[in-house]
């Protein structure tokens, strides 16, 4: 039987090193937040050479994502920033959205 957490995280095709960790539901102000975050300790991958690289930092960040029948639906999570060798300190890219956009691609 599902939990809430394993069925959001299916529910976002989300795979190893990404899962949910946190849902809320506020029926008053008509929103779901789900909150996403990665294994710790995993690697991140240079979006420019697609090397395995350590974690320089992280930053909150917040996408809208498609409605939950009639509730507002937000995603929620720390985005790393890898230390690339070869290219510097870049920000990964996710797999529910494209670099620099405020939605997931589903929205």
């Amino acid at each position: 039987m599902f939990n809430q957490i394993d069925l959001f995280t299916d529910a976002l095709g989300l795979q190893e090193p990404w899962k949910v960790i946190d849902v809320k539901f506020d029926i008053s102000e008509s929103r779901l937040d789900i909150y996403i975050s990665r294994t710790k300790g995993s690697k991140v991958t240079c979006p420019v050479c697609e090397k395995e690289c350590s974690v320089h930092d992280s930053k909150e960040r917040t996408w809208r994502h498609l409605n939950f029948f009639q509730y507002k639906a937000f995603i929620h999570c720390k985005i790393p920033r890898c230390k690339c060798d070869d290219h510097g300190v870049k920000q990964i890219e996710v797999p529910w959205t494209r670099q620099g956009t405020g939605f997931t691609l589903l929205f």
